[in-house]
């Protein structure tokens, strides 16, 4: 059996009994969000007439005094909007269908004249309008409305007799509806955006896992220097390869070494990036284990939230009692509430900047005020480059050599960024490098607003108009701390 808001046998005497209700009296407010609207009259009681047209979930309905508190949470009101305008000072004048089409058709009597707002329950989205006695548009709940609204000479069907003592059954109806519609909606919204933190972070995970192993290689560094040192007098300069007896086991141990050099600047390299080796260690051993209890955050979360959504289910939806739907509907809203944190980045408005990225790049902070932005592959740097940065951000990478885009975020005021931020920055750069193992780099950096990139060129690549450039020891600087 089709619901109520499908079936003009059943629909058309309750519209009439509420026509009974509530023909004459003043409309109090309209209140509307993303596919709804909420028609409030003056008076007592507070009746108002809801308008859903949402997926899943179009319907209209009565309702005495205000919506249920979960959903006054889940169905957010939008400013602004101009129909509480064009509804103002209105009087409900009638109520009824339309003869051809399921359409409800509400007449007000205003200042300007009656204006006619008729809701479309058919289709899988609805529609609302409002349009003059003339045809003219006035409002439309969704762009581009079904033509049917807009026909100002579609006769209305003939009177129905009321049926008030279905009203209740209605509202209750429409009330179990919606609700289940919002809890599906949240609930699907919610599993989405813990199922892609928890493949953010399962991908991090390997990533911090994989460098973590590479920088490993610091200790081999700080043998190659103790057996250089152990040897120093011996190794002539111009030497590249060499093989020395290791000081801790006696066993052979060849070097690689830069010919340019002397032995004991060969020595200091050598140590030099053992230090490097060890400080950057401790930093991804510090970002792996943060990125694992986000990982099991993420994977804990889901878990919690399997039995808020696997709960019995009637074989029809519009059997379910409202009260048991609304407490559904609560319960995933609380959850989405406690674990705020964990989904900021991906639960719908408020959870970040219009600026900020969508994507969780790496991040540091400098001097714990200014933030840099690391992309991980060129899909990132891409992102990070040409949608998710300022225009007036500084832009670096290292010159010449593959590697991560990175953005020194500047509050739009790159003027005011210190020269040694700056060049703590750009030392990132050329950490996320292939240089990233060289004395010195060369990094270019520019404001964002002057890199482009190529027509047809593939994700990741970038040209500057206008750049500088600084040389930098890769590395992560004294006051640079992970995000």
């Amino acid at each position: 059996m089709p619901a109520t808001w499908r079936d003009r046998d059943r629909l058309a005497p309750l519209l009439a009994a509420w026509r009974e209700r509530a023909a004459g009296r003043a409309l109090h407010r309209a209140v509307t969000g993303p596919g709804w609207a909420n028609l409030q009259l003056a008076g007592d009681p507070r009746d108002s007439l809801f308008l859903g047209a949402l997926p899943g979930a179009v319907l209209v309905f009565p309702c005495p005094g205000p919506l249920p508190g979960p959903l006054r949470e889940a169905l957010p009101a939008r400013r602004g909007d101009p129909l509480a305008d064009l509804l103002s000072d209105a009087r409900l004048a009638d109520v009824g269908l339309l003869s051809g089409d399921l359409v409800v058709h509400l007449e007000f009597a205003t200042a300007a004249g009656p204006r006619y707002l008729r809701h479309q329950l058919f289709g899988s989205r609805g529609g609302a309008v409002v349009i003059e006695d003339s045809g003219r548009l006035l409002w439309t709940l969704h762009p581009s409305p079904h033509p049917c609204l807009l026909d100002v000479a579609a006769p209305l069907a003939a009177p129905a007799s009321p049926a008030p003592a279905g009203l209740a059954d209605w509202t209750a109806l429409g009330l179990a509806r919606l609700a289940r519609q919002r809890e599906t909606a949240l609930g699907d919204q919610l599993e989405r955006a813990l199922a892609r933190r928890l493949a953010a972070a399962d991908r991090l995970v390997a990533n911090l896992a994989g460098d973590l192993a590479r920088a490993d290689d610091g200790e081999a560094r700080r043998r190659d220097a103790e057996t250089l040192a152990a040897h120093l007098s011996t190794v002539k300069r111009g030497t590249s390869m060499i093989t020395l007896t290791d000081p801790r086991d006696g066993r052979p141990r060849t070097l690689a070494l830069d010919p340019a050099l002397a032995p004991h600047a060969n020595l200091e390299r050598l140590f030099r990036l053992a230090r490097k080796a060890a400080r950057g260690r401790s930093v991804i051993a510090e970002r792996l284990e943060a990125a694992r209890a986000e990982q099991a955050s993420a994977a804990g979360a889901l878990a919690d939230l399997a039995p808020l959504r696997a709960g019995p289910r009637p074989g029809s939806p519009d059997a379910e009692l409202p009260a048991v739907v609304l407490a559904r509907l609560a319960a995933l809203q609380a959850f989405a509430a406690a674990g705020a944190d964990l989904l900021r980045e991906t639960n719908g408005p408020g959870g970040r900047a219009p600026d900020e990225p969508s994507r969780p790049f790496r991040r540091y902070r400098i001097d714990d005020r200014w933030e840099v932005w690391v992309g991980r592959s060129s899909e990132e740097n891409d992102e990070l480059t040409h949608r998710a940065s300022h225009p007036r951000d500084l832009w670096l990478h290292a010159q010449g050599v593959a590697g991560s885009h990175v953005v020194l975020r500047t509050g739009g005021r790159p003027d005011a960024v210190p020269r040694a931020v700056l060049a703590r920055a750009a030392a990132l750069a050329a950490l996320h490098s292939k240089a990233r193992h060289s004395g010195l780099v060369p990094v270019v950096y520019t404001e964002r607003r002057y890199v482009r990139r190529p027509r047809k060129a593939a994700p990741g690549i970038a040209v500057c108009l206008r750049e500088e450039s600084l040389f930098v020891e890769p590395g992560v600087a004294p006051g640079v701390e992970p995000a």
